[in-house]
């Protein structure tokens, strides 16, 4: 009998064993091909594509190699195929990617990676106007500089806003700083009334296998904010100086359903001018939330991830779509840095979900969160933010974007904008300011495939709505402001990137019943879809809209 039993548990671990296999294929050898950005094989090969190509340097191999999640002589899941695809494509590094396997016996296969480059160098003349409001100059960007995979930008602009005048910005990315897994990103923005400098190394989670993560951040920022009294004509001006560094370490477990704990360290020291009242003729408080706290935050988290491969939702281009869900909770202690500060318990919450079924997705999330202080809650915070599309059919989808924001208790300043630039089309920059918004897009999206030289075109039609109100007034005597309109897009073949739409929209303006001027910027209002993604916990409601 004893025999009996030790062949069938022999027999159960045979079948076990010959499932995994199944599941499982051995990669013999890897072939690299690295395809030129302009392809002689495809329509938009034109006169000087062969010297473009020779001005472009192509992506050096080892950055395609340090992005494999296989190896030669290994048998690997053939999802780490499907996951590979996705991280070069999440570079931005090429225009397509893709992993073939050629067999060469019984569950052995070659594989070949296959990549053609993106154009990865930017100068440009700038121009958008849109509220009212318009803007010139030039910046010059490199993605990919001299193939090494790093990102450059530097960046002239005059803009009309408020009589800002001259602005200039400089940017600097290394994903794999000396190839290693640390990621460097440092920049600086300045113009007449603020500036703003940062700096961070990161060990991000870059695969489903990667079991750790942490960084280090800091930010200084000095200037004035504007705030806006009335209209966009009335304004004051709140001089600060602000210093803000992280520290954070995250652990995860499992890998689809995944697990995480994050902890995070902040040191927050703020330094801000008060404002004059003519009625009551005395200075106030312009304090944020939260100002010169140290914060000690811990963060439980988990997120379900399923992949989905799709186009003509936000541009031609092949784009990753997570679909499942994301949950944190957040629990944190602060105390004060200097006199100023104050100390408080605080306590929020996170969550995720969406659903595709190849033709309708819907996406929602909620947070809600609150400090505590001597018994009572402070600073409560409510969000929602939703997203939905259906498709017609391959070329025609309709997609809606909707977000609210609401604080309770909330005793320090705050300033929520709806204008042009925040969602409503046709409207002038900062329109109306208040402590509380809801935003909400709806654009019926038609992707014809006509080109126009190295440029794919799409149109839209959209209707735009949204209101702020202070905190104390109740939501339905806020006043709810509506535009609609049409938009063309100016999708560039050779670049992924969302700042490569480019984008212009006419809105007419319901409250003046007129067209409000002509929009002309870059990227799609809003992208149909949000990804489930690990996120570093954070102080809800601390938004400040002050441009």
């Amino acid at each position: 009998m004893e025999q009996v039993k030790i062949s069938i548990l022999m027999i159960l671990f045979g079948i076990f064993i010959y499932s995994e296999a199944e599941s499982q294929l051995k990669i013999d050898n890897i072939y690299f091909e690295q395809k030129d950005v302009f392809d002689s094989t495809q329509s938009d090969w034109f006169f000087a594509a062969p010297l473009l190509n020779a001005l472009h340097t192509n992506t050096r191999n080892y950055i395609v190699r340090d992005e494999l999640l296989f190896e030669s002589n290994q048998w690997v899941e053939e999802e780490l195929l499907f996951e590979t695809e996705r991280n070069l494509r999440q570079s931005g590094l090429f225009t397509n990617v893709r992993i073939e396997l050629d067999s060469v016996g019984e569950d052995r296969y070659d594989a070949y990676v296959i990549t053609q480059d993106r154009w990865s160098t930017y100068p440009s003349a700038l121009f958008g106007t849109g509220g009212g409001e318009n803007t010139y100059g030039f910046r010059m960007e490199e993605f990919n500089l001299a193939g090494f995979g790093t990102y450059i930008a530097g960046e002239a602009l005059h803009r009309s806003e408020n009589g800002i005048g001259w602005q200039g910005a400089a940017t600097l990315t290394q994903p794999r700083l000396f190839r290693s897994e640390l990621m460097l990103t440092a920049g600086i923005l300045a113009h007449e009334k603020r500036t703003t400098q940062s700096f961070a190394i990161t060990k991000p989670y870059r695969t489903t296998y990667t079991n750790f993560a942490y960084g280090v951040n800091a930010e200084n920022t000095f200037g004035s904010d504007y705030m806006y009294l009335f209209d966009q004509s009335s304004y004051t001006l709140l001089d600060f100086t602000e210093k803000k560094a992280q520290a954070w370490f995250s652990k995860a477990w499992d890998k689809k359903d995944r697990i995480f704990f994050t902890g995070l360290v902040e040191y927050h020291d703020v330094n801000r001018s008060n404002i004059y009242d003519p009625v009551s003729k005395k200075y106030s408080s312009t304090a944020r939330a939260f100002d010169n706290t140290g914060k000690i935050i811990a963060a439980f988290s988990s997120i379900d991830q399923n992949f989905y491969s799709t186009t003509k939702l936000n541009s031609y281009f092949v784009e990753d779509m997570t679909v499942g869900g994301w949950g944190t909770a957040i629990l944190g202690k602060f105390f004060p840095i200097g006199s100023k500060g104050e100390s408080y318990y605080y306590v929020a919450g996170k969550g995720e979900m969406s659903h595709y079924d190849g033709i309708n997705y819907i996406f929602g999330s909620v947070v809600g969160a609150s400090a505590f202080e001597t018994g009572r809650s402070v600073n409560t915070y409510l969000e929602f933010q939703g997203k939905a599309f259906h498709r017609f059919n391959s070329d025609l989808l309709i997609a809606l974007n909707l977000r609210q924001q609401t604080v309770w208790n909330w005793f320090a300043l705050r300033q929520l904008i709806i204008d042009n630039d925040y969602g409503m089309r046709g409207y002038p920059v900062n329109y109306l300011s208040g402590d509380n918004r809801i935003i909400g897009n709806l654009e019926l999206r038609y992707f014809p495939d006509w080109e126009l030289s190295v440029f794919k075109l799409s149109g839209v039609v959209f209707y735009d709505f949204g209101s702020v109100w202070e905190q104390q007034t109740p939501v339905y005597k806020s006043k709810l402001h509506n535009s609609m309109g049409l938009g063309l897009r100016f999708h560039f073949t050779k670049s992924p990137n969302e700042n490569h739409v480019f984008r212009i929209d006419v809105g007419y303006n319901f409250d003046d019943m007129k067209i409000g001027g002509i929009v002309f910027t870059t990227s799609q209002q809003f992208s149909a879809f949000t990804n489930h993604l690990f996120k570093l916990p954070k102080i809800f409601g601390l938004d400040f809209d002050y441009e």
